[in-house]
């Protein structure tokens, strides 16, 4: 009797954790912290391999990686700790977004224009969500107007759109590098394979 083939594989588990860590590390050690009169921001790398995890492994690979290794980071500065929950939903929708319109109708990640679109879409998404969320936040806590709320956000706002861009570039620039290395290893031909 053959049994059902399992949808998640432990190239899938390995793969997910291996970029997850990447993500984390690129969050953690490739960032600048900037204080502001609302609290912390940071202009960081993690958005780029979020973009990038998405491009080479597809749409919930991709998702996990980028929510697990953000959220780890969170997890671990008390600044963002009470927030983890968030940044886990908001980095699954922006890189299971990228993913799934690069990996669209088997193009698995090959096709530059569609990455192109992928990453402005997985990164841009992420940065409405964000910005988004700190102009209601500061609109709960008593701007008197949506024109306040934006001005108190402005620096929000400009590192946000900075990472996306960054992010953009950055995964653009290493996705077909490390897709034709992976694709010279059995691992890499797996994952290929299975998007």
């Amino acid at each position: 009797m053959n049994e059902p083939k399992s949808k998640i594989t432990t190239y899938d588990i390995v793969a997910i954790a291996m970029m997850a860590a990447f993500v984390f590390v690129a969050t953690y050690f490739f960032k600048i912290d900037l204080p502001t009169i609302g609290g912390k921001v940071s202009i960081k790398l993690g958005n780029g391999i979020c973009i990038l995890a998405a491009l080479l492994l597809g749409g919930w690979r991709g998702a996990l990686s980028a929510a697990i290794g953000c959220t780890l980071f969170d997890l671990l500065d008390p600044v963002y700790a009470k927030e983890a929950w968030v940044t886990f939903i908001r980095y699954f929708i922006m890189a299971g977004l990228c993913g799934t319109i690069a990996h669209w109708h088997g193009a698995q990640g090959t096709r530059f224009g569609r990455n192109v679109a992928a990453a402005i879409v997985g990164a841009y998404s992420y940065s409405a969500m964000y910005i988004g969320s700190k102009i209601i936040g500061q609109m709960v806590l008593g701007a008197p107007s949506l024109r306040n709320a934006v001005i108190a956000c402005t620096t929000n706002i400009t590192a946000s759109l900075i990472n996306a861009t960054a992010g953009v570039i950055v995964a653009l620039v290493l996705a077909p590098v490390l897709r034709r290395a992976l694709s010279q290893t059995t691992f890499g031909q797996h994952i290929q394979n299975h998007t």
